[in-house]
Parts: structure tokens; C-alpha cells; sequence
């Protein structure tokens, strides 16, 4: 544990491949001193099919979900979120002069009485 799923619409213009994002929300995490290295693990899915408001405007988002064990008091689980935003804002740029780029992040705690886990190999 974390899980971390990146959505990432199609025009949204990364400075860097979705592998060195993903490297990054990792670094970030584990900068947290909440989780083992091994432990998190991460995604990126890119949307083809979406929409942001009403208007036909020039936008694109970046939501990502962080799912962790439940037990953390609110404020790491503000603090992690905004981890992950802050690491994902640094590699996203508009991708034209008037395009505009919204960075979310949802952390949701997952029950630890019915999570199930196991390890092979290793």
C-alpha cells in the first residue's frame, strides 16, 4: 500500500514521460516517511474520452486517487494529497497560450479489516 491512479486527458502536455511522473509521485510518497518503497505502487491512464465543463474551451486535468490503509489522521492524508499534486504540477504545462491545466488529488482510505494481501517470491 498506496495505490495511486493517475488520470491524464489526452491533451494534457507532460515535460517529461508518464514513466518519470510516476517516478516522481513515487519519490514523493515515500519522501512522506509513511509508506516501505516496495509498497507503493502506481499508474497512469490516459482519458480519449472526456469532458471538463460545458464550454468548448481549450482544457485539460490531472486527477489522481490515492488509496491507503485507513488510520491516518486527516492531516497526512491532506498532506500526501497535495504531495502528489505538487509533483504532478511540476512536469504539466498548458499545452496551448490559453489552456488551462486543473491538478486534483483524492485520497481515500481503504478498510483495513477487509483488505487481503499476499507476496510471492522474493
Amino acid at each position: 500500500m498506496p495505490h495511486l491512479v493517475i488520470e491524464i486527458t489526452e491533451n494534457t502536455r507532460l515535460t517529461c514521460s508518464q514513466e518519470e511522473l510516476l517516478d516522481e509521485c513515487n519519490a514523493a510518497l515515500l519522501s512522506s516517511g509513511q509508506f516501505q518503497e516496495p509498497d507503493i505502487k502506481s499508474r497512469c491512464v490516459t482519458l480519449t474520452t472526456y469532458r471538463q465543463g460545458t464550454e468548448q474551451a481549450e482544457r485539460a486535468f490531472v486527477h489522481a486517487t490515492l488509496q491507503i490503509l485507513d488510520g491516518r489522521e486527516q492531516g497526512v492524508r491532506k498532506q500526501l494529497g497535495q504531495l502528489v499534486v505538487n509533483a504532478i504540477a511540476e512536469m504539466v504545462r498548458p499545452g496551448a497560450a490559453d489552456q488551462t491545466v486543473q491538478i486534483t488529488a483524492n485520497v481515500v482510505e481503504m478498510e483495513r479489516a477487509t483488505f487481503a494481501k499476499q507476496v510471492i517470491g522474493g
